[in-house]
């Protein structure tokens, strides 16, 4: 066998979509695994996306992840590594994986680019491997990178589910309503590119801190079922309440932390008073994970309404629809 020939074996490529949360994933029951305390729903983001380029091979004695030309260094290399050695492990062999990815977004800003990241590496890594995984088991492997990567696999609207097992078994995502099920119009609107100064695992642990955080717990723990209901019936009204509610929740929690954490910025304060004024009086309702940008849905009559809200705030948007799930390119 040539040179070639091995490195086609062993090489693949996958692309997966960020995700953004209607009932948000905030706590781990496992830290190790990733292991959230309770379900979670979202959907993909059509437009936003990270491809993965795998190559196992016997070349050297570490793995590497190159992201946007850049290599990350071996010591922080965590999130991928646990996925490369669960492969490894399960295949049975010792060789190393070089991992080449590329984003079309801005990474740490609150977009889910490392969910989008870990889901295409998961994907691309296991293809490379040989290993012919179901949807669920690529699920929780992404899921060893970060958690939210578990909802990047299945596509459209999608549910992480918490699960009770204390390895992980059934701690995975899957498919609630696919991409086409709801043709909401969705606007991702990029307030700051730059990488937020407190990432999501750690201000995770801080909240822990929170005087309220037992109540979050209460409410969020609640929060899949409803917002999975709200998909299933299209109901707007009940979906604008739950993003609105869940989001609430998360950013009044990460500002009681100890310390204290603020994603906010002004102009995404800006934007969603603007939304919560306009949901009154049409179909819109928005969301923020942990960092400044916004993302935000409306219906088809509402759309005309929303642009115009978001094109005079003055900053960069994308405008998109739900999208499909992790694929091998």
């Amino acid at each position: 066998m040539t040179d070639l020939q091995i490195e086609k074996e062993f090489k693949a490529s996958a692309r997966a979509h960020a995700n953004i949360a209607v009932a948000k994933y905030w706590g781990k029951r496992n830290s190790d695994l990733n292991l959230p305390l309770f379900d979670s729903v979202a959907f993909n983001v059509e437009g936003l996306y990270t491809e993965t380029t795998a190559v196992w091979d016997d070349d050297d004695f570490r793995d590497e992840l190159i992201i946007n030309d850049w290599q990350v260094p071996s010591h922080v290399m965590g999130r991928v590594q646990r996925i490369l050695d669960s492969i490894r492990k399960d295949v049975g062999w010792s060789k190393r994986c070089v991992l080449r990815s590329r984003n079309n977004f801005a990474r740490s800003a609150g977009l889910a680019s490392s969910a989008s990241g870990c889901a295409a590496a998961a994907l691309a890594a296991a293809s490379a491997a040989g290993l012919e995984l179901s949807e669920s088991q690529l699920s929780m492997l992404a899921r060893l990178g970060s958690g939210s990567a578990a909802r990047s696999i299945p596509a459209g609207w999608t549910r992480w589910y918490a699960g009770s097992d204390p390895d992980g078994s059934d701690a995975f995502a899957q498919t609630i309503a696919p991409p086409d099920h709801w043709p909401l119009h969705v606007f991702v609107v990029q307030i700051s590119a730059t990488q937020k100064a407190v990432s999501s695992s750690e201000a995770m642990m801080r909240c822990e801190k929170s005087p309220f955080w037992q109540a979050y717990l209460h409410e969020a723990s609640q929060a899949a079922d409803y917002a999975q209901t709200a998909i299933l019936q299209r109901d707007f009204s009940a979906l604008t309440y739950a993003m609105h509610h869940n989001m609430m929740l998360l950013h009044a929690l990460c500002m009681t932390c100890d310390p204290p954490v603020c994603y906010v910025e002004p102009k995404s304060l800006e934007l969603v008073k603007r939304i919560l004024r306009a949901c009154q009086a049409v179909q819109a309702c928005c969301t923020m994970d942990a960092g400044a940008n916004v993302v935000v849905l409306c219906e088809g009559a509402s759309y005309p309404f929303v642009k115009n809200d978001i094109i005079a705030l003055g900053v960069p948007f994308i405008q998109t629809k739900i999208g499909t799930g992790a694929q091998r390119i």
